[in-house]
């Protein structure tokens, strides 16, 4: 059966068209392209910026967008519970047998009655294994992949604030914490006015959609988070610098030590990877 990479690319190749041409018409980079059409979705960011991606190519090659993302849908779904089911539990063969024997029948009695007992324990053990598989499923919500991660490490973001005032007055305190990716608590040591010009601190705003954010501070273990529409976010302040990997940089409003920041030019639209430093701090503040 054929699958939503290859049908995509099937498409692209009838009409002759190559993946830097698509990159160049959407923005996204051939890594990505390549990666839809061999069905390796664990590349892409994930959630509505991996449906992004698909509609583009899809609109590229003369593909139906909606079907393409159902057919997205439908081969990272998991398989329902009672395929699950039948592949867990093989029914045992019971046999009855008679209670009254003869005494040259007991030796063949007792056999059978030992598979019986075998058969039960197996049985046993695979409706363990099964209520098992079904708990996890119902824990989990049947969802798996970039998806659910990424809904399990959103972080709480406050809402973005009207006037420079009010971000001063809303940016996480001294010693407080934000939760990022897995949970993990990062300190905020200091606030934005206190740090002055010795921290790179950089605050994100999701102005027109959501946002999703990967960031590492010096050589920190990266985080990630998904900014709703609306909120925004300071980043734990860093020494030397900042590295972003940004799903959708046009919803992103970037400040930097308090400033307006822009993107250098050349940026891409999607999967942006920039990296904030001292040394290149001007050119993001002109």
């Amino acid at each position: 059966m054929p699958t939503l990479g290859t049908d995509l690319k099937r498409q692209r190749e009838e009409r002759g068209i190559t993946l830097s041409q698509i990159s160049g018409a959407t923005r996204i980079g051939t890594r990505f392209l390549k990666a839809i059409e061999e069905d390796n979705f664990s590349v892409l960011p994930g959630g509505i910026f991996t449906r992004s991606f698909i509609r583009a190519y899809a609109k590229q090659v003369g593909m139906n967008e909606e079907e393409a993302v159902d057919l997205y849908h439908k081969q990272i779904a998991p398989p329902p519970v009672e395929e699950l089911l039948e592949s867990a539990i093989q029914p045992a063969k019971l046999e009855i047998v008679s209670t009254t024997n003869t005494p040259a029948d007991q030796p063949a009695t007792r056999t059978r009655w030992a598979t019986i007992a075998a058969a039960a324990g197996t049985f046993v053990l695979v409706s363990v294994v099964v209520v098992a598989l079904v708990n996890r499923l119902n824990r989990t919500g049947g969802e798996t992949g970039p998806k659910a991660a990424s809904q399990s490490s959103k972080p709480v973001a406050t809402p973005a604030p009207a006037s420079q005032s009010a971000q001063q007055s809303q940016s996480p305190a001294a010693g407080s914490t934000v939760l990022v990716d897995r949970g993990q608590p990062i300190s905020i040591s200091a606030s934005p006015d206190q740090l002055g010009g010795n921290k790179i601190v950089i605050r994100v705003e999701a102005t027109t959609g959501d946002s999703w954010i990967r960031y590492q501070i010096d050589d920190n273990k990266s985080a990630a988070m998904m900014l709703k529409a609306g909120l925004a976010q300071n980043l734990p302040p860093a020494e030397n610098q900042i590295k972003l990997n940004i799903g959708n940089r046009n919803t992103l409003k970037l400040t930097i030590n308090n400033r307006l920041a822009t993107f250098p030019p050349g940026t891409p639209n999607f999967a942006a990877q920039v990296t904030v430093s001292r040394d290149n701090l001007q050119s993001y503040l002109q």
